[in-house]
């Protein structure tokens, strides 16, 4: 079982992940609001596991998704209000799938007249495990599970793939579009991008001003070519959404991205508010990989050191020379990438304006 797991990819054990958190905390929330109306353990056990799978699919196949992107653009506080009702509503399912399950059709009519107790608890517990997982999914699963368990207490030093984000000529936007608007734009457009990497295993280390930076270790970003799937993706998103760009801000952003990868330096940083920081020149690299991009009217550069890793897809990689890097002795073998236009896959099919 340890190895099965092992061998899926990031993204997807990251779905586990999230939906075992999610499991386990509506699982306990249900168990207590069933021990706490005075109804047998065996209803709380029962409920407990029902409920907590359906919240965790729901967390993950609905909320994560496209679909559920209007519950996590909300508001905040009325996200939690639509989230607490949907915990009712399946807490209500549960109470009588368990009465059916356990054969106890006629324990229901007891179960009834404890309903005006057991609702307010479902709703205060509700409240509760839908900060948590909030809270969670802010940090980062991963990111929490490795400060709790101190895996970079002490420096390690990793092999890593950096991808640099950032929006075309955003000094321009600012001025046509105003600061508020533009700084709607710009939240949208990280909102969009940011999905398409955590479903190709990237873990967004930054967000930037007008982009981010995201991260991959090494073996999952060239397995099957992942990172270019990625990029793929991040373009055909923001293409997916024109429409609802020109809609709002009369304008469509472009973008550009540069990608290295190498030895990094991994440890906690801070004290009173402890993160995960990343150290090194393959972080320099990488952000001079951008700027070529910008500089040289591409959407997309690779360095040498990650192209030369790629397999059947490296053919769409066009070489541009070399580019010097500030602070590194040998020049830096470049290589532009234009991403994959699947049309109706709703690939990347936007070509880019430098």
């Amino acid at each position: 079982m340890t190895f099965a797991i092992a061998s899926f990819s990031a993204s997807t054990r990251r779905k586990f992940a999230s939906i075992l958190l999610a499991v386990i905390i509506f699982a306990v929330l249900a168990g207590l609001t069933t021990l706490a109306v005075g109804r047998p353990v065996i209803f709380g056990i029962t409920n407990a596991i029902l409920v907590g799978f359906a919240i965790g699919l729901f967390e993950e196949f609905y909320v994560q998704t496209l679909g559920g992107r209007w519950i996590r653009n909300m508001h905040p506080l009325g996200a939690t209000i639509v989230y607490t009702t949907v915990v009712v509503i399946f807490y209500l399912v549960a109470l009588h799938l368990s009465h059916l399950l356990l054969g106890r059709l006629d324990d229901l009519p007891i179960a009834y007249e404890r309903l005006p107790l057991a609702i307010p608890l479902v709703v205060i517990f509700s409240f509760v495990g839908v900060a948590f997982i909030r809270i969670v999914h802010f940090i980062g699963i991963e990111n929490l599970f490795h400060l709790v368990v101190g895996t970079y207490h002490r420096p390690v030093l990793e092999t890593k793939v950096l991808v640099f984000v950032d929006i075309n000529n955003s000094t321009a936007l600012a001025g046509q579009l105003g600061p508020l608007k533009t700084k709607s734009l710009i939240g949208k457009f990280l909102f969009d991008i940011s999905k398409p990497i955590a479903d190709h295993g990237g873990e967004i280390y930054l967000y930037k001003g007008d982009g981010l930076i995201a991260l991959w270790n090494w073996d999952e970003a060239k397995r099957r070519n992942t990172i270019l799937s990625a990029i793929d993706a991040m373009f055909a998103t923001v293409t997916r959404e024109r429409t609802e760009y020109q809609a709002e801000f009369g304008v469509v952003p472009t973008f550009r991205v540069g990608v290295h990868g190498g030895p990094v330096v991994v440890s906690e940083q801070g004290d009173s508010k402890r993160s995960i920081g990343i150290y090194g020149d393959t972080i320099n690299i990488a952000a001079r990989m951008e700027e070529a991009a910008k500089i040289r009217g591409v959407k997309c550069v690779i360095s040498a050191d990650v192209a030369s890793s790629l397999g059947d897809d490296a053919k769409r990689l066009l070489p541009l020379g070399e580019e010097k890097v500030q602070g590194i002795p040998i020049p830096i073998h470049i290589y532009a990438y234009e991403p994959e236009d699947h049309g109706t896959r709703n690939r990347a099919a936007d070509r880019f304006v430098a």
